[in-house]
């Protein structure tokens, strides 16, 4: 969709706006899934496919192999290294070389710790992997996990599994002996490579001479996530200077990260009033914006600090072009507010929020009055809200993100269109990627995908950030969510929760057991019953991709996991529902006959309602009916009366498909 205006329009009964109060605006804008992924990195469905993205871009540091070897010879590995070596990447890059499409990989978070007290709770499965970061975790939480991963290991032998643990090196003293004797230290990898990685997949080729710059050299010795940004804003660079060259592109990007934090400690020195630091902060955070944005936006900082008390009338004030000058704030030709040292706003920025922590509730509130302002454009209203959710999670004030997160998603009571909904997303999405904080707001997601009550809008934003965003780095957490939210929605939506899980699970057969694995424990659950589940199994239950060995050394119905869960799965639903289960227990037929041999997918009918005589009477009527159709086998028919027998201890009697009797079907 395109945008007819990228500006908030006036209302008729607000001819002339003054940027002192709030607007009744609604403007044009995306749909909630173009809104999503229009600011997703990108649609990468599965961990399997993130992992690949990675790799891509990934330098071994030195020492890997020493972490590969330790890792295949004890089914541990601890990661240790100097900060910035890129420790977590290489321990999924570990765990990537040891995996398949078909190999469960979970990364180990706060959310699963907390809700799994112990790491011996996990459920593992055959082959599983996992990456267990222990970076941001305190005392008391790092000697917990020690204790846990002693026990851990042994359930990981027993599944041929394998585990990769980061640890910082400010703890490496605190490992036990156990544990100490699994350690592999890695040191960070040339940041030219890494660099030249990064670069080469957006089609941006730098030479050996560029990468080699005195320029570069300080920003390559950085840590790698710092490493990382630098080739985005290489490619911001390229693509907003088509014209430049890659020598350019890199020196723009550097400039844009130098530090500028003494310079402007140095001003604010000289910079005593409270009126000029307010318009100082303001073109900080709105610049690109037009002078008149920031002056408002200015002047309503100096409101909510309380301020206004303490300057001389307005008229007697400096004027405003003046205090701009005075401050070494440029105006731009277009009349928008520039600084004329590259990164300077940046540093602007932190200064406020380093310098005064006791403002940083009332910058949040300042932020979400002054996005309403009618002169602000859609892209300062979006660089407005990224510099402060950089700001606000740089200083550990997640919870200022997700007030304003709740002021602009959630509708208005009285049902008109919500214009700040955008910004909600782009906050929240800032949110997730954050990799100290990500937890965070991958916790809001999980509270909104249980509550009943959710707007629908809000809904759409869930299953949108969980594939878009959550699903390739927590595919679990992802499901979870998306099933709690599928048994809640109205089944309006384009995705609808129920609709993501199936998709999902229809590209990962990970995720299929997971969820299969959820159906089971909840289906079988006697207190709560939820419609959904019974319609989502039948969905994700198809016998052709279950029966299709092509993809996997077995057929996933014939895992020893996933068979007796469908099963399960298929007796709670033949039980509950069955005038759901006709059509997709003749679809299992029908797979049936293309598949050799036939109790691949009749045995798990048969097993299914092998407990109840009624349910195997209702199976071989069914199945008896479907051979008489135009697609119908009487072979088929024949099978599945024998394995009726079988499960009721009768003789069977050997049949001979190729001339299958005619009374045999009647």
């Amino acid at each position: 969709m395109t945008e007819t205006s990228n500006e908030f329009h006036e209302t008729q009964d607000s001819q002339i706006h003054t940027g002192s109060g709030d607007l009744n605006v609604n403007p044009v804008y995306y749909t909630i899934h173009e809104s999503v992924q229009q600011q997703a990195r990108g649609p990468r469905l599965t961990l399997k496919g993130d992992l690949h993205w990675l790799k891509s871009r990934f330098e071994p540091p030195q020492n890997f192999g020493a972490a590969r070897d330790m890792l295949r010879q004890s089914r541990t590995v601890v990661l240790t290294g100097p900060p910035g070596s890129g420790r977590r990447t290489a321990a999924k890059m570990l765990l990537n070389e040891l995996s398949d499409d078909h190999t469960p990989v979970t990364v180990l978070d706060d959310e699963a710790r907390t809700q799994n007290p112990g790491l011996d709770k996990l459920k593992v499965q055959p082959g599983h992997l996992f990456v267990l970061d222990l970076s941001e975790t305190g005392e008391d939480v790092f000697h917990a996990r020690q204790r846990d991963l002693l026990s851990f290991r042994t359930i990981l032998q027993q599944c041929n599994g394998y585990i990769a643990v980061v640890v910082p090196d400010s703890r490496k003293h605190q490992l036990d002996s156990d544990l100490a004797q699994f350690e592999a230290r890695i040191d960070r990898p040339r940041g030219a490579s890494v660099l030249r990685w990064h670069l080469e997949q957006e089609s941006i080729f730098p030479s050996d001479r560029q990468l080699a710059s005195e320029e570069l050299a300080r920003s390559l010795s950085a840590p790698m996530s710092e490493i990382a940004n630098l080739a985005q804003l290489v490619v911001l660079a390229r693509d907003t200077n088509r014209g430049g060259d890659v020598s350019t592109w890199l020196s723009e990007a550097v400039s844009a990260r130098i530090d500028r934090s003494n310079e402007v400690a140095q001003q604010l020195s000289k910079v005593p009033g409270g009126r000029q630091r307010t318009v100082l902060l303001a073109a900080a955070m709105c610049r690109g914006a037009s002078s008149d944005a920031v002056f408002f936006a200015s002047h309503r900082l100096v409101s909510a600090l309380s301020l206004d008390g303490r300057e001389e009338p307005r008229m007697e004030q400096e004027g405003y072009r003046t205090q701009l000058s005075d401050l070494s704030i440029d105006v731009a030709p277009n009349n928008r507010i520039e600084f004329s040292l590259r990164s300077y706003d940046r540093a602007l920025r932190e200064h406020f929020w380093d310098n005064y922590p006791d403002l940083r509730e009332p910058f949040c509130r300042w932020v979400d009055d002054i996005i309403r302002i009618e002169q602000f454009t859609r892209r300062d209203r979006e660089n407005l809200v990224d510099r402060f959710v950089v700001q606000a999670l740089r200083t550990n004030s997640p919870g200022h993100v997700k007030w304003l997160i709740d002021r602009w998603v959630f509708p208005r009571r009285n049902g008109a269109s919500n214009p700040l909904r955008d910004y909600g997303v782009l906050a929240l999405l800032t949110g997730l990627r954050n990799e100290r904080h990500g937890y965070f707001f991958r916790r809001l997601v999980y509270e909104w995908s249980r509550n009943n009550d959710l707007p629908h809008d809000v809904g759409q934003i869930l299953v949108d950030v969980c594939t878009e965003v959550i699903a390739p780095t927590y595919p679990e957490q992802a499901l979870v969510r998306l099933h709690h939210r599928a048994r809640r929605e109205n089944g309006t939506g384009n995705p609808t929760a129920y609709q993501a899980l199936v998709e999902l699970t229809s590209r990962d057969p990970i995720l299929l057991r997971l969820l299969l694995d959820r159906l089971t424990t909840a289906l079988a659950n006697q207190q709560q019953h939820w419609p959904v589940d019974h319609f989502l199994f039948l969905a994700i239950a198809d016998p052709l991709r279950l029966a299709d060995p092509s993809m996997r050394s077995q057929p996933l119905a014939a895992d020893h996991t996933i068979r007796p869960q469908l099963g399960s799965c298929w007796r709670e639903t033949m039980l509950a529902r069955p005038d759901l289960v006709v059509q997709r227990v003749c679809h299992w037929f029908d797979a049936a006959g293309r598949t050799t041999p036939h109790d691949l997918l009749l045995g798990i009918l048969v097993d299914a309602a092998s407990q109840h005589l009624h349910l195997l009477g209702s199976l071989h009527v069914l199945a008896r009916d479907w051979s008489r159709t135009a697609s119908g086998r009487a072979d088929v028919f024949v099978r599945l009366s024998q394995l009726i027998d079988m499960a009721q201890g009768l003789h069977s009697t050997d049949y001979t498909f190729d001339h299958v009797p005619e009374e045999a079907v009647r």
